[in-house]
């Protein structure tokens, strides 16, 4: 089975950001992950290789490889929607990670996963809300074999949105994806049944999120870090910042005020991770004044940097609490975000 979704895959970084002589803290907040999505796509990279083919020769091996890395966070789109709005091709992806990362990983879903699988370019387009069934059904049906001390959750009405210890630092999925969080682009089912779909997925990624930050005060987390497919800052048009793209889309304002809010709340570290758009960095779009401590990343794949980041959190260091390194690169992620590709 693992030989076949390869042979699917070919035919259809942590990245060290470089600060000046950062002292990284030794003690609470210590842990080290992988993550990556928006891989594979079908496309040839100048070695000649799909990002398939390397996602299963070199990204697969070298996570499976690296007992520094607990488990993989996958921040949704599985690949093109004309092979992720299939069931066979979301058990081979399980399977996959099964079978070459063996870590265990957390997936929260992109819109290529689902909301766009009515499209006419996809072979069989179909409902968006049975294709997120089936997201379900493949990987939230079943109970994780996790360490007890975990802690592991996930949301009753809502089992894609999870919650994780691993040492003293908190982990948070959300499920909000592109296509205005599901609200557009309706083209098969009756948006009379979905707006309300969408409406109740916003209120409890919204309570979920709440309850992750009220854990971590509780507890006195060192840091959380946050995990979605939507990028909701750009790209900008014209003069507007990051936070102004987000702050003007009705779809995602909501969740970059209330993140602002909690981080801020907080007043300790805290990262946002996210795919969707193949702008790679990693920066500080919200504002700095009111968190100074909140972070985003942007990550590799998406058609040009096909790579997967190795994230190390020092949840004691306030200047330089995230360092993020390509897992086969060993290079840093730009410190701006260029959606000029």
């Amino acid at each position: 089975m693992v030989t076949q979704f390869l042979t699917l895959l070919m035919s259809s970084t942590l990245l060290l950001f470089s600060f000046p002589n950062p002292a990284l803290a030794d003690g609470n907040g210590e842990v080290t992950f992988a993550v990556y999505g928006d891989i594979p796509y079908n496309v040839t990279m100048p070695d000649g290789r799909t990002d398939g083919q390397i996602l299963a020769e070199d990204i697969a091996p070298e996570i499976r490889r690296r007992d520094d890395l607990p488990f993989v966070i996958h921040v949704g789109d599985l690949g093109r929607p004309d092979n992720a709005c299939s069931d066979t091709w979301l058990e081979k992806t399980k399977e996959f990670w099964d079978k070459e990362l063996v870590k265990p990983v957390f997936y929260t879903p992109g819109d290529n996963d689902w909301t766009d699988c009515d499209r006419p370019s996809v072979p069989e387009p179909t409902s968006e809300v049975e294709r997120l069934e089936a997201v379900r059904r493949v990987f939230f049906s079943e109970e994780k074999n996790l360490p007890e001390e975990w802690q592991y959750k996930t949301q009753d009405k809502l089992p894609e949105n999870a919650m994780w210890w691993n040492e003293d630092v908190l982990f948070v999925t959300q499920h909000f994806v592109s296509t205005d969080n599901g609200r557009t682009e309706i083209l098969l089912d009756d948006p009379v049944d979905v707006i309300p779909l969408v409406d109740q997925r916003d209120r409890l990624n919204h309570k979920w999120l709440h309850r992750a930050f009220k854990k971590a005060k509780k507890k006195d987390a060192a840091a959380v870090v946050v995990a979605t497919q939507l990028d909701p800052f750009g790209p900008q048009q014209g003069s507007e910042t990051p936070m102004d793209r987000c702050m003007g889309n009705l779809a995602y304002q909501g969740f970059c005020a209330h993140l602002q809010n909690l981080a801020e709340d907080f007043g300790k570290p805290v990262l946002l991770i996210h795919g969707d758009t193949n702008a790679y960095c990693f920066d500080q779009p919200f504002d700095k004044e009111r968190a100074p401590y909140l972070w985003r990343l942007n990550g590799p794949g998406d058609y040009q940097v096909i790579d997967a980041d190795v994230i190390s959190v020092h949840g004691d260091n306030l200047d330089y609490p995230f360092q993020v390194t390509g897992l086969l690169s060993g290079e840093a992620p730009p410190q701006v975000c260029d959606y000029s590709y």
